[in-house]
């Protein structure tokens, strides 16, 4: 009788984990891989990534990269090969190929948070942790474009899940399971050097940071010791160098340069783009883990209130991983959004058990006021957001406070873009996208007054899943024109001959050009004297410039013949598109 009941336990979660599996693979077409073909690729990542891989495919060389001819010392190659082989399966490179990897490793890693969050705590915080993943702003954003950071978080994220698995049957004392033991050592190691062929040494750094503070902080010396570092950093070393060397041998000591010191000691210490304060993730990060941060504080609260009934489980596990990559990203001179992201899994995971205790709590009194008021500011969130239209068409002055100053910025900044995207969006999607927020946040408010703690997730979620389904296949596509490179070098090629050269003046990057014209190389001037030198030319040629690049360059040199040819907004950029006839 007991075995049987044993039987039927197992099948119904064997059934259930696999209900929760499916469920998760479908939301993740919908809101990753659904939509991304639909509006190319955008600057300045995407184009340059995806000329970069076909490059690979046109030289044939899969050890080298390069990028409008010459070498490309700036990534390692794992990501570009992903997008090369890609573009097998999807029929050349286009918009959807380049995005793919992306779009799958993103689905990948939630199912990862799945995972881990049910082997932390249950079944039902996996479930949770891993909806929470896929609809937080950046990580859904970047799930759905070819950037490296969410293969880059794949692997750091499987590295993690694997030593844990390792840490936990260790510590379980489980003697008989050696050699599975083993295998997650040896995952744990592979994948660091995955991740480390996927964006350089960051993919082992954090990975080895996160594991060994956490064993240091529960004085798990013995774990230290059994964790084979030596032969294990021996392997991810081998693993590495199996391209590496290959690579320094055919590109030189100019490529070790490049690759070892200037991209990654040199970028962190010193930075020479995205230099940002040390305090600059801490009014970012809110915003991009949007809109699940807003629950964080209640995750952080529920800790102390385990700590204090001596429940803590592995929360210290989840703890050391968020916040070893804070501060260790904080601390770095140049700062994106981006590099954040291996930590998403962490914070998911500790929101997710949040929820979790408050869904099958009946004793929650003490985090209530962290669901009610998070909600209530998510209700006025998405109002004012359903009458943003209407906001900024309103001219208002931002009064910049010194100590505030870098949070103006970027108020201004995002509100500025958000004008630039609304004029290109028909007034139609706007009248749409107004009364979807508007009536999310009444639908969220009336879900408040009724108490239904599971409607309030359910709610939430299905309003950022469908607005990011939403936006892939409507809203981005209608800001295309206004980002793509590929409408202005649809102009060059109409115009240019073949045999006739263009060149690319400043710091514009060459990648969406090479991409969207299919010219290599495109010549890069970058100085005054190597301007002179093109422009003295008598046969025909063409030049792109920076538009305030080109006002201070025509005003200097009034005697370069200028002929503008057409002027375009490629995102950000006021492009010029010059010729000398």
């Amino acid at each position: 009788m007991f075995a049987q009941r044993l039987r039927n336990t197992s099948r119904g979660n064997y059934l259930r984990l696999w209900i929760y599996i499916f469920l998760l693979s479908i939301f993740c077409f919908f809101i990753f891989i659904f939509g991304i073909g639909r509006w190319d690729l955008w600057n300045p990542d995407e184009p340059r990534y995806a000329q970069v891989s076909r490059e690979i495919i046109e030289k044939g060389d899969w050890i080298l990269m390069h990028l409008n001819g010459r070498v490309y010392g700036d990534k390692p190659p794992l990501f570009f090969w992903l997008i090369a082989i890609s573009s097998y399966l999807w029929n050349g490179f286009n918009s959807f190929s380049a995005r793919f990897p992306s779009a799958f490793f993103g689905t990948l890693t939630v199912f990862l948070t799945f995972l881990l969050g049910k082997k932390l705590y249950s079944i039902k915080t996996g479930f949770l942790s891993g909806l929470i993943l896929m609809t937080s702003i950046e990580f859904a954003y970047l799930s759905t474009r070819a950037n490296i950071d969410t293969t880059l978080t794949f692997f750091t994220t499987f590295s993690l899940y694997s030593f844990y698995l390792w840490h936990s049957s260790q510590r379980e004392g489980r003697d008989g399971q050696h050699r599975t033991r083993d295998l997650f050592l040896l995952v744990f190691y592979i994948s660091m050097a995955f991740a480390t062929l996927t964006k350089g040494p960051v993919g082992f750094i954090i990975p080895l940071m996160v594991s060994i503070i956490y064993l240091l902080v529960k004085k798990d010396f013995r774990a230290l010791r059994e964790m084979r570092l030596l032969y294990g950093m021996l392997l991810f070393i081998c693993i590495v160098l199996s391209w590496y060397i290959p690579a320094v041998l055919k590109g030189g000591d100019l490529y070790l340069k490049e690759t070892l010191l200037k991209h990654t000691a040199y970028a962190y210490v010193k930075g020479w783009t995205h230099v940002k304060p040390i305090h600059y993730y801490l009014y970012n990060f809110p915003l991009d883990f949007f809109p699940w941060v807003l629950f964080l504080p209640g995750a952080l609260i529920l800790i102390f209130l385990k700590a204090r009934e001596k429940d803590l489980k592995d929360y210290l596990f989840l703890l050391i991983w968020f916040s070893s990559i804070f501060i260790f990203f904080s601390f770095s001179k140049g700062k994106r959004p981006i590099y954040l992201l291996p930590l998403y899994p962490a914070a998911s995971i500790l929101v997710g058990e949040f929820w979790n205790f408050y869904l099958s709590s009946s004793n929650h009194n003490l985090i209530k006021p962290f669901i009610s008021w998070p909600i209530k500011f998510l209700v006025v969130t998405l109002f004012l957001i359903g009458i943003l239209p209407l906001l900024i068409s309103i001219q208002t002055d931002f009064p910049i406070e010194p100590t505030t100053q870098e949070l103006s910025k970027s108020i201004i900044k995002w509100t500025e873009m958000g004008e630039k995207y609304l004029s290109f969006i028909p007034e139609k999607d706007l009248l749409i996208l107004s009364i979807f927020f508007i009536g999310s946040s009444f639908i969220l408010f009336i879900s408040q007054i009724n108490r239904g703690k599971l409607s309030k997730f359910i709610i939430i979620f299905a309003i950022f899943g469908f607005g990011f389904f939403y936006a892939t296949r409507t809203i981005f596509p209608v800001i295309n024109p206004y980002k793509s490179a590929r409408f202005l070098s649809q102009e060059i090629n109409q115009l240019m001959k073949p045999g006739e050269r263009l060149a690319i003046y400043g710091g514009l990057g060459t990648g969406p050009y090479n991409f969207y014209t299919g010219i290599v190389p495109i010549i890069e001037l970058n100085s005054d004297e190597e301007l002179l030198k093109f422009f003295s030319l008598k046969e025909r040629i063409f030049c792109l410039f920076e538009f305030k690049d080109f006002e201070n360059i025509s005003k200097k040199y009034v005697e370069i013949p200028f002929h503008i040819i057409s002027e375009r907004r490629v995102g950000d950029d006021h492009i010029v598109f010059v010729s000398n006839q």
